[in-house]
Formats: structure tokens, sequence, C-alpha cells
């Protein structure tokens, strides 16, 4: 049996790209290992390659072209 815990890297929990700590939102430093990044998102939006961020961009230039 293995008791060697993994290190948690930062992601996107959107895109699940690999990001530094300060370019994520909801990063939480005080959860357990396996928790700091379940909702933790790209800060910049442009930056985020997900389904979900795509979707909210375009929403935002609807809105911009009225």
């Amino acid at each position: 049996m293995n008791n060697v815990t993994p290190i948690e890297r930062p992601h996107c929990s959107l895109c699940h790209k690999t990001r530094l700590n300060n370019e994520l939102n909801g990063y939480d430093p005080l959860a357990p290992v396996g928790g700091k990044y379940i909702n933790a998102y790209c800060r910049e939006l442009t930056q985020c390659d997900s389904v979900e961020a795509k979707e909210q961009l375009s929403l935002v230039i609807e809105q911009l072209d009225k």
C-alpha cells in the first residue's frame, strides 16, 4: 500500500490547464489535498480554453454589439 500523497498542481477546473495560483480565481489554500482547485478557474476568461469560457465570451460580445 502506497501512503505517498500526490502533489496537487494548480489548474483550472474548467479547461484543466496547469496555471499559477495567481492566475486562478476560486483557489482554496485551506482545503485538503484534492480539494484546493475544485472551484478554481482561469482569472482571465480569454485565457481559459473551456466550453464554458467560450460561451461566456460569446454572451459578452453579443451584449457589446447591442
